[in-house]
């Protein structure tokens, strides 16, 4: 099957390259760096130091590789680390944060005569892919030049395993070429075991992203809430990471609750910017005051914030009374990371749809600091119920804080192992 797979790659790259190119137009770093998508990237030049190429497919990818490479480099300065990603925003947060870097560059798309030239530039002694981001012939290739690849927090939810297997024996061989695979979580442990993944090679370590929270100072807090034109008595609630469909929900229940505390603000956070217009023009049918966040500086306060910018949301939580956490109130869903709001000791509520999530989701909700919730009633009164209850929420900072740290410790263990297998 995967031989099949690299001949249809070879195939169809007459016509990915102008596809590819046409599409690469219209965004922000990709038409820049096109030939890194051909196999034209950075190259390396082969000497005593050991190369590692790690893989992060986008912004969320980027932020929990950190930790792991500043572990990585701390531990073995000689190292050289070059990082490939696939989205602009994958690209903009390496460069921001993967500093130890010596290249950054775009993925090679998984054509065989583009990996196969990627490869030969790279020279890497091992490939790292980081959550996900699968892609079988340059896997494969990697195998074949026995160059050792590894899984770190990885995620692979029940229902791309039945994707998976309806690609015959395509995906199987791919997770049995891996080295090694450190799993997020038991229910991805699982789902690899389903793909026929030997046990030895596998291991539940966590989510490194923990091991980069870092809680603000009350005066970060304060100036926070000047930027955001915010009273410090303001009520305030926080839906981040939403998804079509899931704004007029939210937004129901936010105009029942305004009924109640006729000053309570929303920060409407959408996972796709770009998305920003349509949730604009649902706001003016449903007659709801609001404001942008990039045109908040020229604005009056209104009854919701739309957020309209990059990286501000994970910090944001930390201001509000509650927060709600997207991708999960309508199927398929499969849910977003609930620790940048726990982190802040703020209560999260989320739909039922939150298979990504399960295992941190059901841990938080036995000690009551995750909710589900399954309509726009139900988050109302969820909201009401916590605005109501100061004591109870302050309770909670303590206990929310004290479950992010009992679960940190993942980007050490990753970086051991990394290391470990360079070594070998």
């Amino acid at each position: 099957m995967t031989l099949i797979y690299h001949i249809f790659s070879i195939l169809i790259v007459i016509i990915i390259v102008p596809l590819f190119t046409v599409m690469s137009l219209f965004t922000k770093h990709k038409f820049k760096f096109i030939l890194n998508h051909f196999g034209f990237v950075p190259p390396t030049t082969k000497n005593e130091r050991k190369t590692l190429w790690f893989y992060a497919l986008s912004l969320g990818e980027v932020k929990a590789a950190k930790q792991v490479l500043i572990k990585i480099k701390h531990k073995d300065p000689s190292l050289r680390i070059v990082v490939s990603v696939t989205t602009d925003s994958g690209y903009e947060g390496a460069l921001e944060h993967l500093k130890m870097a010596e290249n950054i560059f775009f993925q090679p798309l998984d054509c065989m005569p583009f990996t196969w030239l990627g490869i030969r530039k790279i020279q890497p002694d091992l490939y790292v892919i980081n959550d996900t981001g699968f892609w079988p012939g340059l896997i494969d290739q990697l195998h074949k030049k026995k160059i050792p690849v590894i899984l770190l927090n990885g995620r692979i939810s029940h229902r791309s395993v039945k994707t998976y297997l309806k690609a015959g024996s395509l995906f199987k061989n791919l997770f049995q070429q891996f080295d090694r695979l450190c799993m997020q979580n038991k229910n991805s442990h699982q789902a690899a075991l389903s793909l026929g993944v030997n046990p030895k090679k596998l291991e539940v370590l966590g989510d490194p992203k923990l091991d980069a929270l870092q809680t603000l100072t009350e005066q970060e807090k304060k100036q926070l809430q000047r930027a955001f034109k915010l009273k410090t008595d303001s009520p305030l609630w926080i839906a981040g990471s939403t998804h079509a469909g899931e704004e007029t929900i939210i937004l129901d229940a936010h105009q029942q609750l305004k009924e109640k505390y006729p000053d309570l603000i929303l920060i409407l956070a959408p996972r796709r910017t770009e998305r920003t217009g349509e949730i604009a023009k649902l706001l003016q049918k449903k007659n709801i005051s609001f404001c942008r966040r990039s045109l908040l500086k020229n604005n009056g306060p209104a009854d919701v914030i739309l957020l309209d910018t990059m990286g501000e949301l994970a910090e944001l939580y930390s201001l509000g009374q509650v927060a709600f956490v997207g991708c999960s109130l309508i199927e398929p869903g499969g849910g977003h990371s609930l620790i940048e709001p726990l982190s802040h000791g703020v209560v999260v509520l989320h739909g039922p749809h939150i298979e990504n999530i399960g295992p941190i989701a059901n841990e938080a909700n036995k000690i009551g600091l995750v909710f589900t919730v399954y309509n726009a009633e139900d988050i109302q009164e969820k909201v009401h119920a916590l605005l109501e209850n100061s004591n109870y929420r302050i309770e909670l900072v303590a206990k929310a804080k004290s479950f992010i740290n009992g679960h940190k410790g993942a980007a050490e263990k990753m970086a051991a192992i990394t290391l470990d297998i360079l070594k070998s």
